[in-house]
């Protein structure tokens, strides 16, 4: 026997939810909904009955929000932003308002297809508006989650970790990874591990990032870490300090064909495991794209193809 339980949950409810959630005060929230304090507290109390489970607690400092509650936040807003880019899929097929897309991309794609992928787009859909945010893994997930971001071009090591089953990834090319200094650093042609253990580091230490698969394969092999690390989470402020000291970095080899990047580092080819990753695309499972985020993303399919057979 099979038993269905259907959830009423309507979009009033789910826009009073968050502006609650967001602004921790029922009255705020009415305010800012222009709704009355009575409206709010009954779509609340609703929500609740239908979920059956607590969202709020209540006492004499105020409200706050429940662990169910914490969770529900998390899928109303996806909810919210499926529901907007379904409205955007409709106007634009109506020819109404402008498409929207938001993208997040790794270095490597920001620094080499993305310019041409952006001239492509802009071709196919002028009047769309285009947000483009650069991130490591560890920061477009999030985004991803919440909706703040359609999809992103990223790196993700061949293996995946368990936690990444809430995310789709559609591998386009494999992603070799080097060990870099700048140009005219004494170490520059050394080849052993113990050579350059010792130095600083400049790593992204993240889960799931190439560099805890780096720090893996090091253990595998028996070897120590390095003993000084600063971490960074951006590629602007890890190369900025690589190219400025004697601080190394683990980043992808086609660096070196960027310019002015390739100008500025060597590669150290030391006797140690490199991570082996993809770049793909990366979504939310089971949240499909709008029309102006998958024709970007048909974009970005083409330009990274045509960039493997040029390279």
């Amino acid at each position: 026997m099979v038993v269905t339980i259907e959830v009423r949950v309507k979009d009033h409810h789910l826009r009073a939810w968050l502006k609650v959630a967001e602004l921790r005060s029922i009255r705020a929230a009415a305010r800012s909904l222009h709704l009355s304090q009575a409206a709010v507290t009954k779509a609340i109390k609703e929500l609740e009955t239908e979920l059956d489970a607590p969202l709020l607690t209540r006492s004499a400092r105020g409200i706050a929000v429940t662990e169910c509650g914490d969770r529900l936040t998390v899928r109303a807003r996806l909810a919210q932003a499926q529901l907007t880019l379904a409205r955007q899929d409709i106007r634009q097929l109506l020819g109404g308002a402008q498409a929207r897309v938001a993208v997040g991309v790794t270095p490597m794609v920001m620094l080499s297809v993305l310019p041409d992928v952006l001239s492509d787009f802009r071709q196919s859909m002028p009047a769309a508006k285009v947000k483009v945010s650069e991130g490591l893994l560890a920061a477009v997930q999030p985004a991803l989650r919440n909706g703040a971001l359609d999809f992103a071009l990223a790196s993700r090591m061949m293996a995946a970790s368990a936690g990444e089953h809430e995310f789709e990834f559609e591998p386009l090319r494999p992603l070799e990874f080097m060990i870099a200094c700048r140009r005219g650093h004494p170490l520059e042609g050394a080849t052993r591990w113990e050579d350059i253990r010792g130095c600083e580091w400049l790593l992204n230490v993240s889960g799931g990032s190439h560099t805890e698969a780096f720090l893996d394969g090091l253990r595998a092999q028996g070897l120590q870490e390095p003993g000084r690390v600063i971490d960074c989470d951006t590629f602007g402020v890890m190369w900025n300090l690589m190219t400025r000291s004697d601080a190394l970095i683990i980043c992808p080899a086609g660096m070196l064909n960027v310019r002015p990047y390739g100008g500025e580092a060597t590669r150290i080819r030391a006797e140690v495991p490199m991570p082996v990753a993809s770049i793909g695309i990366m979504t939310l499972r089971g949240t499909p794209l709008s029309l102006a985020a998958a024709t970007m993303a048909d974009f970005f399919r083409q330009r990274v193809a045509r960039a493997a057979l040029a390279g």
